[in-house]
């Protein structure tokens, strides 16, 4: 009887080695919870633009500068594909069952990240908004884009030296700081109530927000780091 029950035993586990993990509805949670955040600012920002080119609303930059249309629309298209794509590589089970579209999802991530964070350096640059912002919100903004677009080439660097877990360290930090505009709404939106609006509380509480989303990912990171060394080394995988 034990013969039978061991003879029977290693279909049944290959046929659970060969089905494909199940979503686990956590995961789709968090991916959709990941793509509300970033959107709401966006969404929020492509509208403000749009009627300011139609005249329906008032606004001005700092320098008086006139809005610079393409750079921005660089930025709001690279920033929403940045958002929706890069939420669905925190799915470990979407990745299990579609590891090319994995792959093919991280190049183009790659890609359209450093554009956010390269276009999003040269509107703080040319084009100070919103009015009054001052001196502290550009060195914020400025070191928020160096740092996205520094965590996208390290971890490009590591994924070309097949260094999986480094790899997917630093991307989560450049999501992170990519996903900073959503958790901001939150920090503005409810620090200027309690504390009021001036030039220094709105850089403070824009910093807030990646300094948040930062420190989200790095617990996310120590969370999901391997304790065995051996199980470290197997995540180095070749990659083709």
């Amino acid at each position: 009887m034990d013969g039978k029950q061991r003879a029977g035993a290693a279909p049944a586990r290959s046929r659970r080695l060969g089905q494909s993990p199940k979503p686990h509805p956590r995961a789709g949670l968090v991916v959709t919870g990941l793509i509300v955040l970033g959107l709401v600012p966006i969404l929020a920002n492509t509208l403000r633009r749009v009627a300011l080119s139609v005249g329906t609303a008032h606004g001005s930059t700092d320098n008086g500068s006139p809005d610079v249309p393409f750079p921005v629309a660089v930025h709001i298209i690279t920033a929403t594909i940045f958002v929706m794509l890069g939420a669905f590589q925190f799915s470990l089970g979407f990745r299990r069952r579609k590891p090319v579209w994995h792959r093919m999802a991280g190049r183009v991530l790659v890609v359209v990240g450093m554009l956010v964070a390269l276009s999003g350096l040269w509107l703080n640059q040319f084009v100070s908004f919103p009015a009054g912002s001052g001196e502290l919100l550009y060195v914020f903004r400025l070191l928020a884009g160096l740092g996205m677009a520094l965590c996208i080439v390290v971890g490009f660097a590591a994924v070309r030296r097949r260094d999986i877990t480094r790899h997917r360290q630093w991307m989560i930090r450049a999501y992170a700081l990519g996903l900073g505009a959503g958790t901001q709404v939150f920090t503005l939106g409810f620090g200027e109530a309690i504390f009021g609006k001036t030039t220094l509380n709105v850089a403070l509480l824009n910093g807030a927000g990646w300094m948040i989303n930062l420190a989200v990912a790095e617990w996310a990171i120590r969370r999901q780091r391997p304790r065995d060394p051996a199980a470290r080394q197997s995540t180095q995988v070749g990659v083709p």
